[in-house]
């Protein structure tokens, strides 16, 4: 705690401040559905174009990218580089002319029209599901860097050694004492949690989508500049600076993309292709919280402009993240190469870069901009993605029913306090963030994406066939993520490639996809065709009519 000087709290309490304060502006400007869930449907490009970059990197990036650049290589970038160059342009050119065309208010509701109802609503719980494990996966990121910044691990640890030094030769004392320190810090790290959560739920209930839009737009350039800053002060601590960070990156393989080997269970570039694809792709087209934005604006035109600003964002701010990330493991190289090492292990990965700005950064309110860096990146999800729950909940469960303003930040905060409680769920895991947020997002966004361009594209899928299909690449997926990790040394050897499935999340999109595709067109090739009325004016193919 002695770390942290009051110009740190001074630092990040106006941020919380500046948040807050627009969500009470705003909470006076809501007249019913439209303008909380999407903006009266006249916002400014530019801001939502923002929201979308700051929606998509979050505190999960914060510390995950970083980590990734670190202790990987750059194939997790590849991957990233899917959006700016293949995924945006491919929904510019294609999709949003489509999505602008329909009168829906909820993407969900299409699957209605061309399928039936029973598709929408497992459509709206899949995307709920993917939205309580992404906030949740964020949080969790939160509270990993505060117990760094509070140092409330270090201080659980010294306590452990010194109950070890006192109880030597009693091994229940012992035991009794780490498990009262464990318990200890899962509680700490819950309470962060906790406050986290509240605090992105109140003023997303208080101001709707465009309180969301507007801090998204502070919280992006927060997120920008804050890597920009720590990547130069990193070059400044480094031995050799530039030529250095280029020469130790390039002698570790650090800048690589294109490896071939490795089969299934490395991330190489297939396996990279693959993951920005099906996940980046569904998170673009098939995502409620994505859809809401393109119809927040007034025109196509202003719906790719927006996409365009996400694009350019994603692209400059992810390489900077990864650029931070090897310029850490230069440093720590060169002079704290324990440490490094020490960090390696499971969640530890997360606590890397806050560990830099802790201890080696050196300066007052250099923990400040990390805590508002930080809150800026988990708050702009967290607030995307409570606000495009509640909105799913109301348009797609209650066919956009006017419950009034006050029904709607009740169910806003409602489901922010269930999205907390999950965080604290996520706590008990030993992964780094970024390894559970990519298997919940290929198992959901890229059956969704499935589902849509089926419905877009096969005139002949019929409702039958795509809810078979949706139910065999759940059970595709539970498979390769649960009864494979299962499996002993000796069965893993029976199933040959397959087993490198084990611990690689970035095919988990793709193996989910696929077999619901596969089962969906089979079935409805021996059942009754859509009605013309699922087909008229629904298919992408109608739109060069239009």
């Amino acid at each position: 705690m002695e770390k942290i000087a009051l110009i740190d709290w001074i630092i990040c309490a106006a941020y919380l401040f500046l948040i807050v304060g627009l969500g009470v502006y705003f909470s006076n400007k809501q007249k019913g559905n439209d303008d909380f869930f999407l903006g009266g449907k006249n916002m400014h490009w530019m801001p939502v174009g923002l929201s979308l970059f700051a929606t998509t990197f979050s505190s999960n990036s914060f510390v995950g990218l970083p980590a990734e650049g670190a202790y990987r290589d750059y194939h997790q970038l590849l991957a990233i580089f899917f959006i700016p160059f293949v995924v945006i342009p491919i929904t510019c050119y294609w999709f949003i002319p489509f999505y602008k065309s329909l009168p829906f208010d909820s993407l969900y509701e299409y699957l209605e029209r061309r399928f039936n109802r029973s598709v929408r609503l497992l459509a709206s719980i899949i995307f709920m599901i993917y939205s309580a494990g992404w906030m949740g996966t964020m949080l969790l990121a939160v509270s990993r860097i505060l117990n760094v910044v509070l140092d409330t691990d270090g201080e659980l640890i010294e306590r452990q050694l010194l109950a070890v030094q006192a109880a030597a030769g009693a091994p229940a004392a012992i035991a009794q004492e780490l498990s009262a320190i464990e318990n200890e810090l899962r509680s700490q790290t819950i309470f962060i949690i906790v406050i986290t959560g509240i605090l992105a739920t109140a003023y997303t209930a208080m101001g709707g989508v465009k309180a969301v839009i507007w801090t998204d737009t502070v919280q992006a350039f927060a997120l920008g500049g804050g890597m920009i800053f720590l990547f130069t002060l990193l070059l400044g601590q480094i031995d050799g600076g530039w030529e250095t960070f280029l020469n130790v990156g390039t002698g570790n393989n650090k800048f690589s993309m294109s490896r071939t080997d490795g089969g299934l269970a490395e991330r190489n570039i297939f396996s990279a292709c693959v993951y920005g694809f099906f996940v980046y792709m569904g998170g673009q087209l098939a995502s409620y919280g994505a859809f809401q934005r393109y119809i927040t604006v007034d025109s196509v035109r202003d719906a790719r402009r927006a996409l365009a600003i996400k694009g350019t964002f994603t692209f400059v701010v992810c390489t900077l993240f990864f650029l931070v990330g090897t310029a850490l493991f230069v440093f720590y190289q060169q002079s704290h190469a324990d440490v490094f090492a020490g960090l390696s292990h499971g969640k530890l990965k997360d606590q890397l870069l806050p560990h830099f700005v802790v201890n080696f950064a050196g300066g007052y309110g250099m923990v400040g901009l990390l805590l508002a860096g930080l809150f800026a990146a988990a708050m702009s999800s967290l607030d995307s993605g409570i606000n495009s729950m509640s909105a799913s909940l109301v348009t797609d469960w209650f066919r956009g029913k006017e419950f009034g303003t006050k029904v709607n930040r009740l169910l806003t905060f409602f489901l922010g306090i269930l999205v907390t409680g999950f965080a604290c769920l996520l706590s008990l895991i030993d992964h780094p963030v970024f390894e559970i947020l990519i298997s919940i997002a290929g198992a959901t966004l890229g059956l969704l994406l499935g589902v849509l361009m089926m419905g877009m594209l096969l005139k002949r899928v019929n409702a039958t066939g795509v809810i078979f299909g949706m139910v065999a690449g759940l059970a595709t997926f539970f498979l390769i993520r649960f009864w494979i990790p299962a499996l002993s040394d000796e069965a893993l050897l029976k199933i040959g490639a397959f087993a490198g499935l084990k611990n690689n999340t970035w095919w988990d999109g793709v193996f989910t996809t696929m077999p619901a595709i596969l089962v969906a067109i089979t079935v409805s090739a021996f059942t009754a065709p859509p009605r013309p009325e699922q087909l008229q004016g629904l298919l992408l193919s109608s739109q060069k009519s239009r």
